[in-house]
């Protein structure tokens, strides 16, 4: 039997290749696994991935294309009308993301299953570790684009849900290619915190560190940095910032074996170091052979069926809960170094994710802000 998956795909400035990586990834996860389906992959580039003709490109999948499956990044502002089109019809969708806006109630669909790396539950379990590892006066300092995602919010409650106080909060301006971020320094100087936390990622991101580095800040006070600032496949030379970790549901260095099996796999086979788009495609290739196996088909109410499977997945053991999102059972404590050839994103320590079990409720009445696209690929 043959399945027809559609592949709804953003432009991206951070990963200019995201399209490719997430098919490579999938394939892989899908070939790597017992009883592999044949599958016919249809791609479509769907621009920005924040207007309507997202909505329509997946309604032509369903129609036109008639396919098994439909996968699409897509904005969290216009994701109700998305999940309106596969209620209507019936048909399964997975919408992947990197995780740093909140699923909501009027998402919640049999039909639809929320695939992502969890970065603003990780972001909660940073702040935690932050105000217990660090202390309880924190600095939060962000770029234009990453603020207005909810990650940074719950930073801010694990921090001050742990006894934690922001004394200092730095936003940098829309241009930042002329922004010096002596402000930046200077508050935080003044504010002086016991841990930083930094919300930027990508050309910014590297600009900031770069600046952190060169400042007298560096060293004296720890860094505690959203994953996205901490992408091994950013950087190219070292920063020389001492005391930078991230939390984050994965970790390439992480040495259990499905992971070192995926990284091994990606270099043998593809002569690359992984990055978060393979892994994203390759976690749903191994989805989608666990269904076929067990019900010959991708069922339509995917997201129910999801619950009751468990995966052995480079991040760990893998599964659905109850709003349909993906997640994993530990967040990983990386320290971030420079081993003189490149990154790493070393695991120093774990937390167990139940801790932000309940914050979907918590979180429920806070209203999506910053940009229409989905964070941060386009």
């Amino acid at each position: 039997m043959q399945i027809r998956i559609g592949i709804l795909v953003p432009r991206s400035d951070m990963f200019p290749t995201l399209g490719k990586d997430l098919l490579t990834g999938f394939k892989e996860g899908v070939n790597n696994s017992d009883n592999a389906p044949t599958i016919q992959y249809l791609v479509e580039g769907i621009g920005a991935a924040a207007t309507d003709s997202l909505v329509r490109a997946a309604e032509k999948m369903i129609l036109q294309e008639d396919v098994d499956l439909t996968i699409s990044f897509c904005s969290n502002h216009i994701l109700e009308r998305l999940v309106k089109v596969f209620d209507a019809y019936k048909k399964p969708l997975i919408h992947v993301g990197l995780g740093s806006n909140v699923i909501k109630e009027m998402h919640h669909s049999p039909y639809v299953a929320y695939h992502s790396l969890n970065i603003w539950q990780a972001a909660y379990a940073a702040g935690k570790y932050a105000a217990e590892k660090y202390g309880k006066k924190g600095s939060i300092s962000t770029s234009y684009y990453d603020g207005g995602y909810q990650h940074s919010q719950a930073f801010v409650a694990g921090y001050t849900d742990h006894g934690g106080e922001i004394a200092h909060f730095y936003v940098a301006p829309m241009e930042y290619q002329k922004e010096s971020y002596d402000a930046m320094i200077d508050g935080m100087t003044e504010a002086n915190p016991d841990v930083a936390f930094l919300l930027f990622s990508y050309k910014e991101g590297d600009k900031v560190l770069n600046v952190l580095s060169e400042s007298e800040l560096n060293g004296k006070i720890p860094f505690v940095a959203i994953p996205t600032l901490t992408d091994e496949s950013v950087y190219e030379s070292n920063h020389k910032l001492d005391g930078v970790v991230s939390v984050a549901s994965w970790a390439f260095d992480d040495p259990n074996p499905v992971m070192k099996g995926f990284v091994d796999l990606m270099d043998e086979k593809h002569q690359t170091a992984p990055n978060i788009m393979h892994l994203l495609g390759y976690e749903m290739g191994q989805l989608m052979a666990s269904l076929y196996t067990e019900y010959e088909c991708i069922p339509n109410d995917i997201s129910e069926k999801l619950r009751n499977l468990t995966t052995d997945s480079p991040r760990g053991v893998l599964t659905y809960n109850s709003y349909g999102e993906s997640q994993v059972d530990s967040f990983k404590i990386r320290k971030f170094n420079f081993n003189e050839v490149r990154y790493h994103n070393t695991v120093v320590d774990t937390m167990d994710t139940s801790i932000t079990a309940n914050l979907y409720s918590r979180f429920e009445a806070l209203e999506y802000g910053g940009w229409q696209n989905p964070y941060i690929c386009t």
